[in-house]
């Protein structure tokens, strides 16, 4: 059974985006910043293409980052490119020998690069992928029941469920380390733990914390939006449209 997915970034997108509870959780930090007044953020369909070459819209082949990890695209009658979200995604595979270990690179200078390039919305998104610990280090968690006791609190069943802390622990320590970049006000972020199963082929996404909300690049192109607009014309079997309502 393959399980090499776990080590191809593009890989884990791809499989993220194809699972619409988890992907929801993980970029809703950054659409809600496409819709912050009266709109709900996941009111829309979505364009989304993963890992776009920096030449496909029209900049630079030399400048950083090399590629976009994800374009989302909104729709409406048709692409709001005007409200088009890059988001730079980090992978973090801490192990039980290295519990601590980090991504290659945290990601700060490319979403200032991707500000600079002038997209609407930028964000960052770091996706902790822990091995699975071994069943002797979960916690033990008890099951409440639904109803209230005499006292009117909830009541223990006296049953208990197993859990593995480690994509929540490792979740933790990541969104310490997002914190103290000290990124630029505009640049959203969200942290997610990533729960595999034993086999490692169905996997369940928690994030941690609120994140920040992206806000609008006040260094957004007119350019870059037409290019954005070109490829999804263009190159329309780069995008895979996310229907929330389907």
């Amino acid at each position: 059974m393959n399980t090499r997915w776990i080590e191809s970034e593009t890989d884990v997108l791809f499989r993220l985006r194809d699972s619409k509870s988890t992907f929801a959780n993980l970029i809703h930090f950054a659409v809600e910043g496409a819709f912050p007044d009266s709109e709900h953020a996941l009111s829309h369909d979505l364009l989304v293409a993963i890992n776009v070459p920096r030449r496909q819209l029209g900049l630079s082949a030399h400048g950083k980052p090399g590629d976009v990890d994800l374009l989302i695209v909104p729709m409406a009658d048709g692409p709001m490119c005007e409200r088009a979200i890059a988001i730079e995604a980090k992978i973090v595979r801490p192990t039980l020998e290295n519990p601590s270990r980090n991504a290659n690179s945290m990601g700060a200078s490319q979403v200032v690069g991707l500000l600079n390039d002038g997209f609407p919305l930028v964000g960052l998104a770091h996706i902790t992928i822990p091995t699975p610990l071994p069943p002797e280090m979960h916690w033990s968690i008890p099951w409440w029941s639904g109803a209230l006791g005499p006292d009117r609190k909830p009541q223990k069943t006296g049953k208990t469920f197993a859990f593995d802390p480690f994509p929540l622990l490792s979740a933790e320590r990541q969104q310490g380390r997002v914190l103290a970049l000290a990124l630029p006000p505009e640049v959203g972020y969200k942290v997610m733990g990533i729960t595999l199963s034993k086999d490692r082929q169905r996997f369940a996404g928690n994030t941690m914390g609120e994140g920040r909300r992206a806000s609008f690049n006040p260094l957004a192109s007119a350019k870059l939006i037409e290019g954005v607009a070109d490829l999804c014309h263009r190159r329309s079997e780069l995008f895979q449209r996310i229907r929330w309502r389907s």
